[in-house]
Order: structure tokens, then C-alpha cells, then sequence
């Protein structure tokens, strides 16, 4: 138990746990020792509010909390022949997340029994579990991911539902701490990668340095997804907030000069590869080679190849998007200008996206020194300084004898 007064105020808060559960209440009094006294009378009225949610509200299980998330955060009312393929692939991989952490919880679990505990519980079964990856285990983040649509989905119950969640669990007891990448390449990497890339993924790659497109917005970008006229040209790409809105991303002279060099090799999509296909004519089986989008798969693959060639082997495409956000943030020294051209919808994560290389700053240093030009104290040279003058040596008893 303790109180707290916050600035700017005039009464002290009584701030406590009970049934590990954090209350705050005005103690209305200027008196430190007066708000401490009333502990006992607070601690009272947080039983009873606690009884009261326990008694009211439905109890609604896991499963019924996530049809509710889904229908209020992912599903597009829209009737399904109107939605586009990407939308559809959406919605059907965001169910089956919900499913895999349903799969965790229980889905007959009620909401109002997830604690702390249990979703310690799960936390401690996802780090034990197997994965493809690198380690054999999942990543830090990704259980952030599964214990963090759990948390959702039981925000949704209580606030749309009316579920009383009297021991909603702690985030900050189960978050696991994420080291956060710092990748990004410099000119001289991009060239090296470039040497490595097949000839139609140099496009996309330096598309994505000079825009910092997500990659599927690179590899399925539409010419109708592109403006060139008006002021500015800009290509329209997706958040990924809810309904994955569109916000524009202007074009710089090389992003534009892509753009030229890709027009007309297919009606729809922006970047292709050439594929094989078997087509019967006249009677008889021929393989043509057509112009076909990427597929999400195989170019991580041929992306993934060339990052290995190049000796940046720990590399992947989203670092190219760091990049691109970095140099931007170099250039305009403005996070709210960097946080809207990678269309973040926070500018702590664009602010987590910048990573400064070592050069870049001593740059910094560099101009810091130019910028001073010749103001501020002089220095006096080490070499120009005389040494002090020793203190006379005191006398010796024979000297004073004399």
C-alpha cells in the first residue's frame, strides 16, 4: 500500500493490490498521514466493487470472445465476391491465428478465469515448443504476437461483451523482452547484393530502398495502385492496422525511374518474372514464356540467396525497409516526416525503426566541429605548457648543522 500525489494536484492517491488487483483512490486531503490512515476504508470498497463485478455481467467463453474480436477488428462486411483476394487471404490467416491461441486458452475457458497465471502457463508452453526456425524455438516476438492477441481478445470481452474480468491478467508479468534489430545496409551493400540478384529482382529490391514498402506491397504492387499525375506522384500502399488502409508514399526521381523501365511488360501488376506455362495449340502442347507476379515464397528465397552471397547472411527484406526509413530520417531529420513515409501509426515504432550507423555519427562529430568555426574557448597547445617548477627540497639535518 502506499499513496502517490501526482503533479499539478493537490490531494494525495491511495494506491494498493487487493486480490492482485491494482486500485487508485482519491483521498481528498492535502495530509499524507491522513490519506495513509484510510487504507482500512478503501480497502473495503474494493471488495465490494470487486463482489459487484462478480456478480454481474455474463460469462462468456474464449471461443464466443473471439467471434466477437473477429467480427469487430478483422472480419470486412462486405459481401465476398466484392472482396479482393488479399482481403480474403486475410481473413482466413487471422482465423486461424485465432484459432492456434484459442487452441491455448481453451475455447470453453471463460474469460473471467484467465489470470496471470495461466497465461504464465502459456507463455512457458510456447518457449518449450518446437519451431522452424534457426534455434528449433519460436522467437521472442512471436510469442509476444500469440500472448498479445489473447490479451485482445479479453479486452473485447470485457468491453463489448460485458464480461467482468476481476483477475485480468498482467502484460507486463508475461511480455518477453525482444532484441530489437538493428540491421541496415550501407550503398556499397546494396551493389554487392545487387551482383547477386537475378536481373528481374533488381527492380523490386531498389524499389523497396527508395520507398520502404512492406514486401508484399513491393512484390503484388498494381499500376492502379500507382499516381503519377498530380504534384507530388506517389504509389498507394497498406498499413496494417485495421482494414489495411491505403496511404500514399512519394516517389523520388529513382523510384520514378523504375516505374519507366517496368511500364508495359504486364497489364496488371508492377514487377513480374518470367514464367513457363504449357498452353495446347492446335492440337499440341507448346511452353510459352509469359510475364507472371511474384510469389511471396519463392522470392524470400532468391532475396535470401543473394543476402547469403553477399556475406550479409543474417539480413532479411524488412531490414531493406529499415534501411530505406533510416536514410529518410537522415535526410529530413524529422520523425513525424519519417513516421508518415513508412505510414507507422505510432512514431515510437518509427523512432525503434531507425538505427544511426557508427559512421553516421561520427559524421555528426565531424559537423559539430565545422559548425563551431573558431567560436567557444581556445585551446592552449599540450606542447606550449611548462612544466611546473619543483618546490625547493627541504633542508637536510646537516645543512641546518651548518
Amino acid at each position: 500500500m502506499g499513496v502517490h500525489k501526482p503533479k499539478g494536484t493537490r490531494n494525495w492517491q491511495v494506491i494498493f493490490q487487493y486480490k492482485r488487483r491494482k486500485f487508485s483512490f482519491s483521498s481528498g486531503t492535502a495530509s499524507r498521514e491522513e490519506a495513509l490512515a484510510q487504507e482500512p476504508a478503501w480497502r473495503e470498497e474494493a471488495a465490494r466493487l470487486m463482489a459487484a463485478e462478480n456478480a454481474s455481467g455474463p460469462q462468456v467463453t474464449f471461443n464466443q470472445a473471439m467471434g466477437k474480436y473477429y467480427m469487430l477488428r478483422v472480419l470486412d462486411p462486405r459481401p465476398q465476391d466484392e472482396k479482393s483476394d488479399d482481403q480474403l487471404e486475410r481473413e482466413i490467416a487471422y482465423w486461424d491465428r485465432l484459432q492456434a491461441v484459442g487452441a491455448l486458452v481453451g475455447l470453453e475457458t471463460l474469460c473471467s478465469a484467465v489470470d496471470t497465471d495461466r497465461m504464465v502457463k502459456i507463455k512457458d508452453t510456447l518457449l518449450a515448443s518446437t519451431a522452424a526456425t534457426a534455434s528449433g524455438r519460436l522467437k521472442n516476438s512471436s510469442i509476444n504476437k500469440q500472448t498479445g492477441l489473447i490479451f485482445a481478445v479479453l479486452n473485447v470481452a470485457r468491453d463489448h461483451m460485458g464480461c467482468p474480468l476481476p483477475h485480468r491478467p498482467r502484460m507486463k508479468e508475461v511480455r518477453l523482452s525482444e532484441n530489437e534489430r538493428d540491421q541496415i545496409i550501407d550503398y556499397d551493400d546494396e551493389t554487392d547484393i545487387c551482383r547477386h540478384l537475378p536481373e528481374e529482382c533488381h527492380a523490386p529490391f531498389v524499389f523497396e530502398l527508395e520507398t520502404g514498402l512492406r514486401r508484399g506491397d513491393v512484390i503484388g504492387l498494381k499500376w492502379s495502385r500507382v499516381k503519377l499525375k498530380g504534384k507530388v506522384p506517389v504509389v498507394m500502399a497498406h498499413r496494417k492496422d485495421k482494414g489495411r488502409k491505403l496511404y500514399p508514399v512519394p516517389l523520388n526521381a529513382r523510384a520514378l525511374k523504375v516505374l519507366a523501365d517496368m511500364k508495359g511488360a504486364h497489364a496488371e501488376f508492377v514487377f513480374t518474372r518470367a514464367a513457363a506455362v504449357s498452353r495446347r495449340t492446335d492440337g499440341e502442347m507448346r511452353v510459352e514464356t509469359v510475364r507472371a507476379p511474384f510469389e511471396k515464397r519463392s522470392f524470400s528465397k532468391v532475396m535470401k540467396k543473394a543476402f547469403v552471397a553477399a556475406g550479409h547472411a543474417d539480413l532479411t527484406f524488412h531490414d531493406l525497409r529499415r534501411t530505406a526509413g533510416t536514410r529518410f530520417y537522415l535526410e529530413t531529420r524529422d520523425y513525424e516526416a519519417t513516421r508518415r513515409f513508412l505510414g507507422h501509426g505510432s512514431i515510437e515504432v518509427t523512432k525503434r525503426y531507425i538505427k544511426v550507423a557508427l559512421a553516421d555519427v561520427a559524421a555528426g562529430v565531424v559537423r559539430m566541429d565545422r559548425a563551431r568555426r573558431g567560436r567557444g574557448w581556445k585551446l592552449i597547445g599540450v606542447g606550449t605548457v611548462k612544466s611546473p617548477v619543483p618546490p625547493p627540497a627541504e633542508p637536510t639535518a646537516d645543512a641546518v648543522a651548518a
